[in-house]
Protein backbone atom coordinates (compact mmCIF):
# COMPACT_ATOMS: atom_id res chain seq x y z
CA UNK A 1 0.00 0.00 0.00
CA UNK A 2 1.48 3.19 -1.16
CA UNK A 3 2.70 5.91 1.51
CA UNK A 4 -0.29 8.58 0.27
CA UNK A 5 -2.53 6.07 1.17
CA UNK A 6 -0.95 4.95 4.60
CA UNK A 7 -1.76 8.80 5.52
CA UNK A 8 -5.05 9.25 4.44
CA UNK A 9 -5.73 6.44 6.28
CA UNK A 10 -3.91 6.94 9.08
CA UNK A 11 -1.33 3.78 9.28
CA UNK A 12 1.66 6.01 9.40
CA UNK A 13 4.30 4.04 11.50
CA UNK A 14 2.21 0.18 11.00
CA UNK A 15 2.87 -2.41 8.19
CA UNK A 16 -0.60 -3.40 6.08
CA UNK A 17 0.24 -7.15 5.56
CA UNK A 18 -3.23 -7.87 4.11
CA UNK A 19 -7.04 -6.28 3.35
CA UNK A 20 -10.39 -7.81 2.44
CA UNK A 21 -14.24 -6.78 2.74
CA UNK A 22 -16.48 -8.56 4.71
CA UNK A 23 -19.80 -7.62 4.85
CA UNK A 24 -19.17 -3.93 2.58
CA UNK A 25 -16.92 -3.53 5.86
CA UNK A 26 -13.01 -3.49 4.86
CA UNK A 27 -10.75 -5.01 7.33
CA UNK A 28 -6.74 -4.02 7.02
CA UNK A 29 -4.31 -6.22 8.74
CA UNK A 30 -1.89 -4.44 10.35
CA UNK A 31 1.45 -4.98 12.27
CA UNK A 32 4.85 -3.51 13.28
CA UNK A 33 7.47 -5.61 12.33
CA UNK A 34 10.00 -4.68 14.46
CA UNK A 35 10.36 -7.23 17.52
CA UNK A 36 11.15 -4.56 20.09
CA UNK A 37 9.14 -2.06 22.80
CA UNK A 38 9.28 0.15 25.08
CA UNK A 39 8.73 -1.06 29.12
CA UNK A 40 5.59 1.29 30.22
CA UNK A 41 7.27 0.28 33.57
CA UNK A 42 10.65 1.41 33.79
CA UNK A 43 11.28 2.61 30.04
CA UNK A 44 14.35 0.13 29.10
CA UNK A 45 13.42 -1.50 25.19
CA UNK A 46 13.16 -5.38 25.43
CA UNK A 47 12.89 -7.53 22.64
CA UNK A 48 11.71 -10.37 24.41
CA UNK A 49 8.39 -11.95 22.67
CA UNK A 50 6.53 -13.44 25.99
CA UNK A 51 3.62 -14.71 23.86
CA UNK A 52 0.83 -13.62 21.27
CA UNK A 53 -2.80 -13.09 21.75
CA UNK A 54 -5.62 -13.81 19.60
CA UNK A 55 -6.69 -11.10 16.47
CA UNK A 56 -7.93 -8.07 17.47
CA UNK A 57 -10.14 -5.60 15.56
CA UNK A 58 -10.84 -1.69 15.95
CA UNK A 59 -12.90 0.46 14.38
CA UNK A 60 -11.41 3.03 12.00
CA UNK A 61 -13.59 5.79 10.46
CA UNK A 62 -15.55 6.03 7.14
CA UNK A 63 -14.22 6.11 3.32
CA UNK A 64 -16.90 6.43 1.12
CA UNK A 65 -19.27 5.07 3.28
CA UNK A 66 -17.74 2.17 4.06
CA UNK A 67 -16.94 1.14 7.26
CA UNK A 68 -12.65 0.76 7.94
CA UNK A 69 -11.50 -1.92 10.54
CA UNK A 70 -8.19 -2.57 11.73
CA UNK A 71 -6.99 -6.09 12.97
CA UNK A 72 -3.55 -6.82 14.12
CA UNK A 73 -2.02 -9.41 16.86
CA UNK A 74 -1.13 -7.55 20.24
CA UNK A 75 2.64 -9.16 21.40
CA UNK A 76 2.98 -9.77 24.91
CA UNK A 77 6.93 -8.50 25.57
CA UNK A 78 8.60 -9.44 28.69
CA UNK A 79 11.23 -7.05 30.04
CA UNK A 80 14.50 -8.32 31.61
CA UNK A 81 15.03 -5.07 33.54
CA UNK A 82 12.11 -5.00 35.79
CA UNK A 83 10.59 -8.33 35.50
CA UNK A 84 7.48 -7.87 34.23
CA UNK A 85 5.22 -8.74 31.03
CA UNK A 86 3.06 -5.91 28.99
CA UNK A 87 1.55 -5.30 26.13
CA UNK A 88 2.94 -3.44 22.69
CA UNK A 89 1.01 -0.46 21.96
CA UNK A 90 0.09 0.54 18.09
CA UNK A 91 0.07 4.42 17.37
CA UNK A 92 -3.63 6.25 17.51
CA UNK A 93 -4.66 2.74 19.32
CA UNK A 94 -5.31 3.07 22.70
CA UNK A 95 -5.64 -0.80 24.55
CA UNK A 96 -9.01 -1.95 25.66
CA UNK A 97 -10.66 0.58 23.14
CA UNK A 98 -13.10 -0.38 20.22
CA UNK A 99 -12.14 2.82 18.48
CA UNK A 100 -8.89 4.52 17.03
CA UNK A 101 -8.07 7.71 17.89
CA UNK A 102 -9.05 8.55 14.07
CA UNK A 103 -12.26 7.36 14.43
CA UNK A 104 -13.01 9.61 17.33
CA UNK A 105 -11.99 11.93 15.87
CA UNK A 106 -14.19 11.67 12.91
CA UNK A 107 -16.71 11.41 15.89
CA UNK A 108 -15.97 15.25 16.91
CA UNK A 109 -15.61 16.02 13.54
CA UNK A 110 -19.34 15.51 12.93
CA UNK A 111 -20.22 16.45 16.54
CA UNK A 112 -19.03 19.26 15.77
CA UNK A 113 -22.20 21.65 13.91
CA UNK A 114 -24.34 17.99 14.56
CA UNK A 115 -26.22 16.60 17.14
CA UNK A 116 -25.61 13.65 19.64
CA UNK A 117 -29.27 12.25 17.86
CA UNK A 118 -27.86 12.89 14.41
CA UNK A 119 -24.24 11.51 15.03
CA UNK A 120 -26.24 8.14 16.41
CA UNK A 121 -28.38 7.65 13.50
CA UNK A 122 -25.79 8.26 11.14
CA UNK A 123 -22.89 5.96 12.91
CA UNK A 124 -24.16 4.44 15.21
CA UNK A 125 -22.54 6.03 17.75
CA UNK A 126 -24.08 6.36 21.57
CA UNK A 127 -24.58 9.33 23.22
CA UNK A 128 -22.13 7.69 25.72
CA UNK A 129 -19.58 6.97 23.56
CA UNK A 130 -19.12 10.28 22.27
CA UNK A 131 -19.55 12.22 25.27
CA UNK A 132 -16.36 9.96 26.45
CA UNK A 133 -14.56 10.79 23.34
CA UNK A 134 -16.00 14.47 23.73
CA UNK A 135 -14.64 14.44 27.30
CA UNK A 136 -10.85 13.04 25.82
CA UNK A 137 -10.28 14.74 23.12
CA UNK A 138 -11.70 18.68 24.44
CA UNK A 139 -10.60 20.21 27.01
CA UNK A 140 -12.89 22.09 29.80
CA UNK A 141 -10.78 25.32 28.97
CA UNK A 142 -7.78 26.31 26.43
CA UNK A 143 -4.49 26.84 27.73
CA UNK A 144 -3.74 31.06 27.53
CA UNK A 145 -0.59 30.07 28.21
CA UNK A 146 -0.45 28.32 24.89
CA UNK A 147 -2.29 30.65 23.29
CA UNK A 148 -0.04 33.31 23.96
CA UNK A 149 3.08 31.88 23.93
CA UNK A 150 5.74 34.74 22.32
CA UNK A 151 2.87 37.19 22.61
CA UNK A 152 3.62 40.95 24.24
CA UNK A 153 -0.09 41.88 25.35
CA UNK A 154 -3.34 40.52 25.27
CA UNK A 155 -6.92 41.86 25.30
CA UNK A 156 -9.98 39.15 26.67
CA UNK A 157 -13.72 39.06 26.45
CA UNK A 158 -16.01 38.67 29.16
CA UNK A 159 -19.49 38.61 28.74
CA UNK A 160 -22.53 35.91 30.38
CA UNK A 161 -25.15 34.19 28.71
CA UNK A 162 -27.73 31.39 28.97
CA UNK A 163 -26.94 27.76 29.44
CA UNK A 164 -30.75 26.80 30.22
CA UNK A 165 -33.34 29.29 31.06
CA UNK A 166 -31.73 31.68 34.19
CA UNK A 167 -29.00 29.59 34.04
CA UNK A 168 -26.36 32.16 33.55
CA UNK A 169 -22.44 31.13 32.48
CA UNK A 170 -19.74 33.31 31.55
CA UNK A 171 -18.31 33.39 28.37
CA UNK A 172 -14.11 34.19 28.40
CA UNK A 173 -12.64 35.27 24.98
CA UNK A 174 -9.64 36.11 23.67
CA UNK A 175 -9.81 39.10 21.38
CA UNK A 176 -6.15 40.06 20.62
CA UNK A 177 -3.82 38.84 18.94
CA UNK A 178 -6.45 36.39 17.41
CA UNK A 179 -10.13 35.48 18.20
CA UNK A 180 -10.66 32.74 20.29
CA UNK A 181 -13.32 30.95 22.71
CA UNK A 182 -10.94 30.21 25.67
CA UNK A 183 -13.46 29.23 28.18
CA UNK A 184 -17.17 28.74 29.34
CA UNK A 185 -17.04 29.22 33.30
CA UNK A 186 -19.48 27.00 35.43
CA UNK A 187 -22.07 30.30 36.57
CA UNK A 188 -22.10 33.86 36.22
CA UNK A 189 -20.95 34.62 40.09
CA UNK A 190 -18.01 36.92 40.87
CA UNK A 191 -16.41 34.25 43.03
CA UNK A 192 -16.33 32.14 39.62
CA UNK A 193 -15.00 34.39 37.78
CA UNK A 194 -12.15 35.46 40.55
CA UNK A 195 -11.39 32.08 40.53
CA UNK A 196 -10.74 31.35 36.75
CA UNK A 197 -8.48 34.72 36.87
CA UNK A 198 -6.65 33.60 39.11
CA UNK A 199 -5.92 30.62 37.90
CA UNK A 200 -3.75 31.86 35.17
CA UNK A 201 -0.03 32.22 35.47
CA UNK A 202 1.38 35.19 36.66
CA UNK A 203 2.85 35.67 33.22
CA UNK A 204 -0.17 35.26 31.50
CA UNK A 205 -2.38 38.08 33.67
CA UNK A 206 0.74 39.97 32.97
CA UNK A 207 0.04 39.84 29.43
CA UNK A 208 -3.65 40.79 29.71
CA UNK A 209 -3.31 44.35 29.47
CA UNK A 210 -7.31 45.12 28.50
CA UNK A 211 -10.96 43.52 29.30
CA UNK A 212 -14.12 44.03 27.48
CA UNK A 213 -16.98 43.80 29.66
CA UNK A 214 -20.35 45.20 29.59
CA UNK A 215 -22.39 47.25 32.50
CA UNK A 216 -21.80 44.67 34.99
CA UNK A 217 -19.71 46.55 38.55
CA UNK A 218 -18.69 42.98 39.58
CA UNK A 219 -16.69 42.06 36.75
CA UNK A 220 -14.84 45.32 36.78
CA UNK A 221 -14.52 44.88 40.36
CA UNK A 222 -12.84 41.25 39.92
CA UNK A 223 -10.89 42.15 37.00
CA UNK A 224 -9.59 45.57 38.78
CA UNK A 225 -8.45 43.30 41.60
CA UNK A 226 -7.00 40.59 39.97
CA UNK A 227 -5.43 42.20 37.27
CA UNK A 228 -4.74 45.47 38.20
CA UNK A 229 -2.76 46.40 35.08
CA UNK A 230 -5.34 46.02 32.66
CA UNK A 231 -7.72 48.78 31.45
CA UNK A 232 -11.53 47.85 31.53
CA UNK A 233 -13.27 48.90 28.41
CA UNK A 234 -17.40 48.82 28.30
CA UNK A 235 -18.09 47.43 24.88
CA UNK A 236 -19.55 50.02 22.95
CA UNK A 237 -21.98 48.21 21.28
CA UNK A 238 -23.81 47.53 25.33
CA UNK A 239 -23.32 51.19 25.98
CA UNK A 240 -25.62 51.90 22.62
CA UNK A 241 -28.16 49.39 23.64
CA UNK A 242 -27.93 50.73 27.08
CA UNK A 243 -28.98 53.84 25.29
CA UNK A 244 -31.41 52.69 23.24
CA UNK A 245 -33.19 50.40 26.62
CA UNK A 246 -33.81 53.77 28.11
CA UNK A 247 -35.17 55.81 25.78
CA UNK A 248 -37.77 52.81 24.88
CA UNK A 249 -38.53 53.02 28.48
CA UNK A 250 -39.34 56.45 28.33
CA UNK A 251 -41.57 56.45 25.54
CA UNK A 252 -43.26 52.92 27.11
CA UNK A 253 -44.20 55.75 30.19
CA UNK A 254 -45.34 58.68 27.64
CA UNK A 255 -47.81 56.57 25.97
CA UNK A 256 -49.06 55.77 29.30
CA UNK A 257 -49.19 59.40 30.39
CA UNK A 258 -50.48 60.70 27.16
CA UNK A 259 -52.60 57.68 26.17
CA UNK A 260 -50.83 57.86 22.75
CA UNK A 261 -49.29 55.53 20.75
CA UNK A 262 -46.04 56.40 20.19
CA UNK A 263 -43.74 54.46 16.97
CA UNK A 264 -40.38 53.47 18.65
CA UNK A 265 -38.57 52.89 15.26
CA UNK A 266 -37.82 56.45 14.56
CA UNK A 267 -36.73 56.60 17.87
CA UNK A 268 -33.99 53.68 18.03
CA UNK A 269 -32.89 53.08 14.01
CA UNK A 270 -30.19 55.17 13.42
CA UNK A 271 -31.12 58.38 11.89
CA UNK A 272 -29.03 57.96 8.44
CA UNK A 273 -30.58 54.40 7.72
CA UNK A 274 -34.71 55.94 8.52
CA UNK A 275 -36.98 56.09 5.99
CA UNK A 276 -38.87 59.67 4.77
CA UNK A 277 -41.94 58.79 6.76
CA UNK A 278 -39.85 57.70 9.66
CA UNK A 279 -38.22 61.10 9.33
CA UNK A 280 -41.35 63.13 9.58
CA UNK A 281 -42.43 60.91 12.71
CA UNK A 282 -39.32 61.84 13.99
CA UNK A 283 -39.36 64.95 13.53
CA UNK A 284 -43.03 65.47 15.17
CA UNK A 285 -42.26 62.88 18.29
CA UNK A 286 -39.26 65.33 19.21
CA UNK A 287 -41.34 68.36 18.77
CA UNK A 288 -44.54 66.62 21.22
CA UNK A 289 -42.19 65.34 23.81
CA UNK A 290 -39.83 67.01 25.43
CA UNK A 291 -38.78 64.31 27.64
CA UNK A 292 -38.19 62.00 24.48
CA UNK A 293 -36.58 64.96 22.53
CA UNK A 294 -33.97 64.73 25.62
CA UNK A 295 -33.34 61.46 25.49
CA UNK A 296 -32.69 60.78 22.08
CA UNK A 297 -30.41 63.61 21.69
CA UNK A 298 -28.15 62.01 24.64
CA UNK A 299 -29.00 58.79 22.29
CA UNK A 300 -27.14 60.58 19.55
CA UNK A 301 -24.36 62.17 21.51
CA UNK A 302 -23.37 58.80 22.49
CA UNK A 303 -23.08 57.49 19.12
CA UNK A 304 -21.13 61.00 18.37
CA UNK A 305 -18.69 60.26 20.55
CA UNK A 306 -17.87 56.50 19.52
CA UNK A 307 -17.41 58.94 15.76
CA UNK A 308 -14.64 60.86 17.55
CA UNK A 309 -11.11 60.17 15.80
CA UNK A 310 -8.65 60.35 19.24
CA UNK A 311 -8.89 59.93 22.72
CA UNK A 312 -8.92 63.95 23.30
CA UNK A 313 -11.86 63.92 21.29
CA UNK A 314 -13.50 61.67 23.29
CA UNK A 315 -12.82 63.40 26.72
CA UNK A 316 -14.54 66.39 25.16
CA UNK A 317 -17.81 64.75 23.65
CA UNK A 318 -17.46 62.94 26.78
CA UNK A 319 -17.70 65.38 29.37
CA UNK A 320 -20.25 67.74 27.27
CA UNK A 321 -22.53 64.39 27.45
CA UNK A 322 -22.41 64.51 31.31
CA UNK A 323 -23.21 68.44 31.21
CA UNK A 324 -25.73 68.89 29.28
CA UNK A 325 -27.51 65.36 31.05
CA UNK A 326 -27.06 67.05 34.65
CA UNK A 327 -28.04 70.39 34.14
CA UNK A 328 -31.71 68.45 33.02
CA UNK A 329 -34.73 68.89 35.21
CA UNK A 330 -35.33 65.05 34.11
CA UNK A 331 -34.74 62.71 37.00
CA UNK A 332 -33.64 60.09 34.86
CA UNK A 333 -32.00 61.37 32.93
CA UNK A 334 -29.56 63.04 35.47
CA UNK A 335 -29.53 59.03 36.74
CA UNK A 336 -28.02 58.17 33.45
CA UNK A 337 -25.03 60.90 34.06
CA UNK A 338 -24.12 59.60 36.81
CA UNK A 339 -24.50 55.81 36.04
CA UNK A 340 -22.07 57.15 32.44
CA UNK A 341 -19.78 59.06 35.20
CA UNK A 342 -19.40 56.14 37.19
CA UNK A 343 -17.90 54.38 34.06
CA UNK A 344 -16.16 57.62 32.51
CA UNK A 345 -12.61 55.89 32.76
CA UNK A 346 -13.93 52.60 31.07
CA UNK A 347 -15.75 54.55 28.49
CA UNK A 348 -13.01 56.93 27.26
CA UNK A 349 -10.51 53.52 27.73
CA UNK A 350 -12.18 51.88 24.25
CA UNK A 351 -10.55 54.55 22.28
CA UNK A 352 -6.87 53.83 23.00
CA UNK A 353 -7.18 49.95 21.83
CA UNK A 354 -10.91 50.35 19.94
CA UNK A 355 -11.49 47.16 21.30
CA UNK A 356 -15.11 45.64 21.76
CA UNK A 357 -17.29 42.31 22.20
CA UNK A 358 -18.32 41.74 19.03
CA UNK A 359 -16.78 38.68 18.50
CA UNK A 360 -17.97 37.36 22.02
CA UNK A 361 -21.57 38.15 20.59
CA UNK A 362 -20.94 36.49 17.56
CA UNK A 363 -19.58 33.26 19.96
CA UNK A 364 -23.22 33.41 21.48
CA UNK A 365 -25.82 33.30 18.64
CA UNK A 366 -23.50 30.61 17.13
CA UNK A 367 -23.96 28.88 20.45
CA UNK A 368 -27.72 29.88 20.28
CA UNK A 369 -27.76 28.10 17.13
CA UNK A 370 -25.99 24.70 18.43
CA UNK A 371 -28.70 24.64 20.94
CA UNK A 372 -31.54 25.21 19.32
CA UNK A 373 -30.11 22.11 17.19
CA UNK A 374 -29.52 19.99 20.26
CA UNK A 375 -32.81 20.96 21.69
CA UNK A 376 -30.80 22.05 24.56
CA UNK A 377 -28.53 20.41 27.49
CA UNK A 378 -28.84 19.19 30.49
CA UNK A 379 -25.34 18.26 31.58
CA UNK A 380 -22.72 21.68 32.01
CA UNK A 381 -20.03 19.70 31.82
CA UNK A 382 -20.97 18.16 28.30
CA UNK A 383 -21.90 21.78 27.34
CA UNK A 384 -19.29 23.42 27.48
CA UNK A 385 -17.17 20.88 25.72
CA UNK A 386 -19.72 20.69 23.05
CA UNK A 387 -19.37 24.64 22.62
CA UNK A 388 -15.61 24.65 22.57
CA UNK A 389 -15.72 22.29 19.89
CA UNK A 390 -17.57 24.05 17.90
CA UNK A 391 -14.53 26.75 17.75
CA UNK A 392 -11.54 24.71 18.24
CA UNK A 393 -9.69 24.48 15.16
CA UNK A 394 -10.75 20.94 12.65
CA UNK A 395 -9.74 17.96 14.63
CA UNK A 396 -8.23 16.17 11.49
CA UNK A 397 -5.65 19.46 11.70
CA UNK A 398 -4.23 18.21 15.05
CA UNK A 399 -4.41 14.77 16.18
CA UNK A 400 -3.95 15.27 19.53
CA UNK A 401 -6.04 18.22 20.26
CA UNK A 402 -6.31 17.51 24.31
CA UNK A 403 -2.48 18.95 24.00
CA UNK A 404 -4.12 22.49 24.08
CA UNK A 405 -5.37 21.66 27.77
Amino acid sequence: MSQSILQILGLQGLVVYKQWEENQDVIIKVGRPRKWAVCPHCGEGTGSVHGKGKDRRWYHGRVNGRRIFLQARLRRFWCPSCQRTFTETYPGIRLRARRTEQAEREVLEELRTGTFGALRKRFGVAYRTAVKALQRLVPRQLNLGKLLKDVPEAALGIDEHSFRGRDLVITVTLLQPRRQLVAILDDDRQATLRAYLQGLSEDVRAKIRWVCIDFKPSYRKVVQEVLPQAKVVVDHFHVIQDANRRLDQARVLEQQYWRRSIPHWPLLKNFERLTAKQEVQLHAILHTYPVLAAFYRLKEALRDLYAATSPAEAKLLLDRIFTNAETSDIPELKQWARTLRAWRSELLAYFENRISNGFTEGVHTKIKLLKRLSFGFRNLQVYVRKMLLAFLPPISADPSPHLLT
